[in-house]
């Protein structure tokens, strides 16, 4: 090599380590002016709002300014304490839905993947009664005469007297019929004819017919299946399938719900729809999916599952490796906090324990101002802009007809259910809120709970340090169950809405609905000086405050009375005339240590592309493009954990970057990092010529060599295989990958599914 080539080699070197250098300084000190800029924005607004046309000024400036809050801090919820006082780091959250996939853990403690989608029939479990034993139960003519229906339709109808067999005789021939004949069609009934008990045997005839008959066969049984979905709510999903199916959304059963922006994978059962009707139902949707088909005794019931398995990625990490390394060791071997995360109170403008509040204290003119209290107005609101103007009606006259009358479009809202009850039956405040379905009003209150929680636990953990002592509750030994959630709730990922799709759905607000209401599933004691030393502060429990649940024996206890005593309540106002609104307690455990934590770090260039594949992607057998480089620009850390149901794994991220972890703030810093940078050692102009790289589906090839990332740790876990593939520019830069063929013996392939780019993807 010539000397001057040389020389042209090390300046290159030169010029690539100082763009990465400017590019990570500049990041960092974007990340410290959106902190700065988040912080004044907490601060008392003084400038004028944008008001919309014809709207009455003084309508908005009256806003008390606790309910306009968008952008809230997370120490407006209670949270402000950490585990390890360590540094922490700069990294963005959910660049990319794809970025965060979260795999429900059912009760057998098995991680849930969309692995399969083979369709399967339901086969009845053999009767009681052996079949050799059928000529007991019938005669040979009454046999003969079966057969003959069954094969030549001559009889149409077989007519057999049973009125001298017992009752399990007839269940037994029954369930004969059904077994011998399942594939025919073949049903059979008893009825009382001129003091007989007469059985028909006979053919179904109709599509109608035989879809009852199936359904006769399945009985009690359900059909239990995965669903995956990307970028949308556990609701709007199954709303999807149940539209299209023409059910009720209610008839899906669920073990709670899932992140809206993420890629999950989570158990349904349904009763009374076959695996090939679900599968056609989405089988052209580009982000939902279903598959392992069972069929199960049991519908799913909210609460049936272990927790979660979280897979995600932060991108843009920047920080101390050694510091990076440490946090994430203390959160293996030590946990986090166990707060309940800001997404529990809610993403409008309005917090939902404020709501909350007003329940629990019986104020339910108070609670219906609160929810229908208009936002500030500005662009993010205008696609719900009649709402808007509704909201502001009813403010301004407190007349429902004329807020009403407002909505165009958005008749669907909780807002406008409750707006349109007011209108018929004004002086029924309670029968309004009930239109809003009794989860939703459960949220609120359990949201009161949750930010009471909050604040006692930072004092808590201020205040004596993350240590027992004594007075402190824990579970008595023994009582712990497993399969018992002691909240007797789902808690999840999950940013509560204040609208639905299924506002009309009965709720159930009965007693018998309430039989599930929140109670102690487990016995507690105190710890004492001379137990003390057998506990840690991942033992130690904290009430939700109730009617029914004892507090700690120390200072703690107090401060739960004034909190309430400031707020105007006591622990009996948990317990109400409108059952809905009891509330027993519940106990949380200070600490929440999460479970087989693995790492590893990535180099990247390209933050449009995926660093996981997701359950789909290992289904389809799809081959994501080399977002991995060994001197990319950027460094992303990816993480897998797993969680008990009750707990938050942003608040496990939060105590490992000392972050705030909030959807606005995260969203914020997107906007540095949602732009494209080409590598180091290329030009902008040679970059702007770097063919696009698109997802293809490839068939498995034992001789590729898969590529590996650069892992930092010994859990990296197990990598695709990947492969690049070069394709001309395209001007359709948005265009869907190839389709991938079509196979008679899997149903399920269709087209490859690509998320769409950073900039484009929908803000939660």
């Amino acid at each position: 090599m010539e000397v001057d080539d040389c020389e042209s080699v090390s300046e290159a070197k030169g010029q690539t380590l100082k763009k990465k250098i400017d590019v990570l300084g500049a990041m960092a000190k974007y990340n410290l002016k959106k902190q700065q800029e988040r912080e004044l924005s907490m601060r008392p607004a003084t400038k004028q709002q944008n008001i919309p046309k014809g709207t009455p000024e003084k309508l908005l400036t009256k806003v008390e300014q606790e309910h306009v809050k968008f952008a809230r801090k997370e120490s407006d919820v209670g949270i402000s304490e950490y585990v390890s006082k360590g540094a922490g780091f700069s990294a963005i959250l959910k660049q990319r839905y794809s970025d965060f996939q979260v795999h429900e853990i059912d009760m057998n403690g098995t991680v849930i993947h969309l692995t399969d989608q083979s369709i399967v029939d339901y086969v009845s479990p053999p009767p009681s009664v052996d079949l050799a034993e059928q000529h007991n139960l019938l005669t040979a003519e009454q046999w003969k005469n079966i057969e003959d229906m069954v094969n030549n339709g001559d009889p149409k109808q077989v007519e057999i007297d049973v009125t001298e067999k017992s009752k399990e005789e007839r269940q037994n021939i029954h369930k004969i019929l059904r077994t011998k004949y399942e594939d025919e069609d073949v049903t059979s009934n008893s009825a009382p004819v001129d003091g007989k008990t007469i059985m028909k045997i006979f053919k179904m005839e109709g599509r109608k017919e035989r879809r009852r008959n199936k359904q006769r066969r399945m009985g009690s049984i359900y059909t239990q299946f995965v669903l995956y979905k990307e970028n949308q709510t556990t609701m709007e999903a199954v709303n999807t399938i149940a539209r299209i199916l023409r059910v009720k959304s209610a008839c899906f059963m669920t073990a709670g719900t899932k992140d809206k922006r993420a890629i999950t994978s989570q158990l349904v059962t349904v009763k009374y729809v076959e695996p090939l009707k679900l599968f056609d139902s989405v089988k052209s949707n580009k982000k939902v999916a279903v598959g392992n088909f069972a069929f199960t005794e049991k519908p799913l019931q909210l609460g049936n599952l272990k927790g979660n398995r979280f897979v995600i990625v932060l991108r843009n990490v920047l920080g101390d490796e050694s510091q990076i390394l440490a946090n994430l060791e203390s959160l293996k071997e030590i946990g986090f906090i166990n707060y309940y995360g800001p997404q529990r109170f809610g993403t409008r403008h309005v917090p939902t324990h404020f709501i909350g509040k007003q329940l629990i204290l019986g104020r339910w003119q108070e609670a219906i101002n609160l929810i229908l209290e208009p936002p500030v107005a500005d662009g993010l609101f205008q696609r719900e802009y009649d709402l808007l103007l509704a909201r502001l009606e009813y403010k301004s006259s407190k007349d429902a007809h004329k807020a009403f009358g407002k909505i165009r479009k958005s008749h669907h809202t909780i807002e406008a259910q409750l707006l349109l009850n007011l209108k018929k039956h004004g002086k029924d405040l309670v029968g309004a809120l009930n239109t809003i379905p009794r989860n939703m009003r459960l949220t609120y209150i359990h949201a009161y709970q949750s930010f009471l929680w909050n604040t006692v636990v930072s004092k808590r953990l201020s205040t004596f340090g993350p240590k027992p002592i004594v007075g402190d509750l824990v579970y008595a030994p023994g009582s712990i169950d497993d399969d018992v959630d002691p909240e007797m709730e789902i808690e999840n990922e999950t940013p509560v809405e204040a609208k639905t799709d299924q506002p009309n759905e009965k709720d159930g607000d009965d007693e018998k609905s309430n039989k599930k209401a929140q109670r102690n599933q487990r016995k507690v004691i105190f710890i004492d000086e001379n137990n003390i030393h057998n506990y840690t502060i991942n033992d130690v429990l904290l009430p939700l405050p109730g009617f029914d649940i004892t507090y700690p024996a120390n200072e703690v206890a107090k401060w739960y009375t004034e909190l309430l005593r400031a707020d105007g309540l006591s622990e009996m106002d948990f317990k109400q005339s409108t059952k809905t609104y009891n509330l027993g307690g519940a106990y949380r455990l200070v600490m929440s240590k999460p479970s087989d934590v693995k790492w590893k770090f990535a180099r990247y260039d390209d933050p449009t592309l995926s660093l996981i594949p997701s359950d789909w992607d290992r289904l389809q057998k799809t081959q994501l493009p080399l977002a991995d480089v060994k001197d990319g620009v950027y460094l992303g850390l990816i993480l897998e954990f797993s969680l008990p149901a009750s707990s938050y794994a942003t608040m496990a991220l939060r105590e490992i970057t000392k972050m705030d972890m909030s959807s606005e703030f995260q969203t914020s810093l997107n906007e540095a990092g949602s732009t494209k940078h080409p590598a180091p050692a290329a030009t902008s102009d040679t970059a702007a010529k770097e063919p696009e790289v698109k997802r293809i589906k490839l068939e498995p090839d034992e001789n590729k060599k898969s590529a590996a990332p650069a892992a930092a740790s010994e859990t990296a876990a197990n990598q695709f295989e990947v492969k690049r593939i070069k394709m001309e520019p395209d001007s359709n830069q948005d265009s869907v990958a190839p389709a991938a063929s079509e196979s008679s013996e899997n149903p399920g392939l269709k087209k490859i599914k690509q998320e769409p780019g950073v900039t484009s993807d929908e803000n939660v």
